[in-house]
């Protein structure tokens, strides 16, 4: 009997990472809509609590969605180039067939960004309203194909629905690559990310 294939799976960290990255376009719509909205109040009125009170009413969100921001577009740069090395050692596969899906990261925007950036922000109701909807989509993220499908990443991978041969079965998944330009027949490494997903480089020249 074969031994199977360790699934790997990405850490709690990672994924939120990949999360707060794809999210990246609406925090910043977020911050530029609150400093533009509330820039008469970026003086300095000195250190007192009244000042520290206008500040966290006007600039928290914003502050806040700013330091998730940096958080997680250091932790993917991480958790992408750690991925990479590991995938040097991946198992290889010929593809079959081949469908591109960069355009999810259109539909990925028009359905999960695009409606919250018009939202209002101006009172605690309406944020908690947003943070909960958000959580949601965070947690549906993190347990999808969902987590490949990233505008951000679309700037520098290629997302694709592919068949390969394994064992003599065919077995479909999803890759994101740095190679934009995967074809039929082509040989590719594959590294598991999650259950039918993977990152996907080319295998060195003999």
């Amino acid at each position: 009997m074969k031994n199977k294939r360790k699934i790997n799976a990405l850490h709690n960290s990672a994924s939120f990472s990949l999360f707060v990255t794809s999210y990246a376009p609406l925090f910043f719509l977020i911050i530029f809509k609150q400093v533009y909205e509330n820039i008469q109040f970026l003086s300095w009125g000195g250190l007192n609590s009244a000042s520290i009170t206008i500040f966290i009413e006007r600039f928290g969100l914003s502050t806040i969605l700013l330091m998730i921001g940096v958080v997680g577009i250091y932790g993917t740069y991480k958790t992408l180039s750690n991925i990479h090395e590991r995938a040097k050692n991946g198992f290889q596969v010929e593809i079959t067939d081949l469908k591109n899906r960069n355009s999810e990261a259109i539909n990925y925007i028009a359905t999960y960004i695009i409606p919250f950036a018009f939202q209002s922000f101006d009172s605690w109701l309406d944020l908690i309203s947003i943070l909960t909807i958000i959580f949601i989509v965070y947690r549906i993220y993190i347990s999808s194909s969902l987590i490949l499908v990233n505008p951000m990443l679309s700037f520098k991978y290629g997302l694709f629905e592919i068949e390969y041969e394994e064992n003599g079965k065919i077995r479909s998944a999803f890759l994101i690559s740095r190679d934009k330009y995967i074809s039929e027949n082509q040989k590719v490494l594959l590294y598991e990310v999650g259950h039918k997903m993977y990152y996907s480089i080319k295998p060195k020249s003999k």
